[in-house]
């Protein structure tokens, strides 16, 4: 079964209550995510630094380990389980990459 990670990087909107949206993170988003079969993994991290050319780095990153044979399938099925997002989160600044697994740990 192929491994991938998602991280998705991203952070309040400008008029958006951080500690509300880190609230929602945990206690309904992660959740989610993690009802979703073939997601293993779902954790949260402030940023501490980072290099962005042309902009600062996204004040919180998530990161979730996912096993899978179809992604497509995943994906779709991850949209289906997600509550709508927090007023907070800032949508049009956040960004997100899914990636397979190559090499390490087998």
């Amino acid at each position: 079964m192929a491994k991938y990670v998602l991280v998705a990087m991203n952070g309040p909107t400008p008029q958006g209550d951080p500690v509300e949206l880190e609230r929602w993170y945990r206690e309904v988003h992660i959740p989610d995510l993690k009802s979703v079969p073939g997601i293993k993994t779902a954790r949260r991290y402030k940023t501490v630094r980072g290099h962005f050319p042309d902009r600062e780095p996204w004040p919180a990153i998530a990161i979730y380990e996912i096993e899978t044979d179809d992604l497509a399938a995943l994906s779709r099925e991850m949209q289906t389980r997600l509550r709508p997002f927090h007023p907070s989160f800032d949508r049009t600044q956040s960004a997100h990459v899914f990636a397979v697994q190559t090499a390490g740990d087998e």
